[in-house]
């Protein structure tokens, strides 16, 4: 069961990313980011009013206060990035937080995955790499580095990767003294306060039409129930496995997903870089 959880949020992240590329045509990032966290902010809300709630502040306190600046500033670089580039060039990207989130869940949460585990995110990295290649030659594989070293949106979502490897070791950090509910209120009020303090002064974009808004609210649906999910993934499984899983599906999703919505195309080293991508998954699961 926790491991099915962390799949069905997987699904649930991996919408989430393709609904957010589609709604950066109708509405700016900041604007998007807005409207998403006052609508968690609402259901959060709506939550502790009808549920049980609880909360010890003081060690709630600086894990939750670094959370929100952090999640706030990755977030407007994760979706600057999807606006710029393909969606199968820069989700494969996110592929090494694992990495990152092994390093931070094992300093901060004590959390020690076993030596296959860590093999299957070691493949789950390389797969990701292979996808950056135009051809499978070792020299082609080599050269994907200096892709991703050269393109803007890759080295933004790369530090996106190690900020989102952070968030969820901080969001465990955060449940052992709060419940979901509460963390989630805390965390959206505090990011709407940013949001408007930062930018107060620009000028808030409408979206005339109904099919617009219909895209909008698909997004914040699909982002809210994929972030709530997570949080209950992450109190029953370790902070990489579920990261793994995580992007894994996104990965797989990012090269199909990219092909039928926006025409990306589809190569031998990305059919390549999916299947040592869901072997890597295996071993992690």
């Amino acid at each position: 069961m926790p491991i099915l959880i962390c799949i069905i949020s997987a699904f649930f992240w991996a919408i989430f990313d393709l609904t957010r590329k589609l709604s950066l045509k109708k509405i700016n990032s900041v604007n998007l980011l807005l409207i998403f966290t006052i609508t968690q902010f609402i259901i959060f809300l709506i939550w502790i009013f009808i549920d049980n709630f609880s909360i010890n502040l003081i060690p709630y306190l600086l894990p939750g206060i670094i959370l929100i600046f952090v999640g706030l500033f990755s977030a407007l670089l994760f979706l600057k990035a999807i606006q710029q580039s393909d969606l199968s060039l820069t989700i494969p990207l996110l592929s090494f937080s694992p990495m990152f989130s092994s390093i931070f869940s094992f300093f901060f949460l004590n959390e020690q995955l076993s030596k296959i585990q860590y093999f299957g995110v070691f493949l789950i990295i390389f797969g990701a790499l292979i996808l950056y290649s135009k051809k499978l030659t070792l020299e082609e594989f080599l050269k994907s580095f200096k892709v991703i070293l050269k393109n803007s949106s890759a080295k933004l979502m790369i530090i996106v990767s190690i900020i989102w490897s952070l968030t969820p070791v901080l969001d465990k950090l955060c449940l052992k003294h709060s419940s979901i509910n509460f963390h989630g209120f805390i965390q959206s009020l505090g990011m709407i306060i940013l949001l408007i303090f930062l930018f107060k002064k620009d000028k808030v974009q409408t979206v005339n039409t109904k099919k617009n808004w219909r895209l909008i609210l698909l997004t914040v649906f699909v982002g809210s129930t994929a972030t709530i999910l997570q949080f209950y993934a992450i109190l029953t499984n370790y902070v990489p496995i579920m990261e793994s899983i995580k992007r894994s599906v996104g990965q797989l999703s990012s090269v199909f997903l990219g092909k039928i919505f926006f025409n990306e195309k589809i190569n031998k080293p990305k059919v390549v870089g999916v299947i040592i991508l869901s072997v890597g998954v295996y071993f992690i699961v």
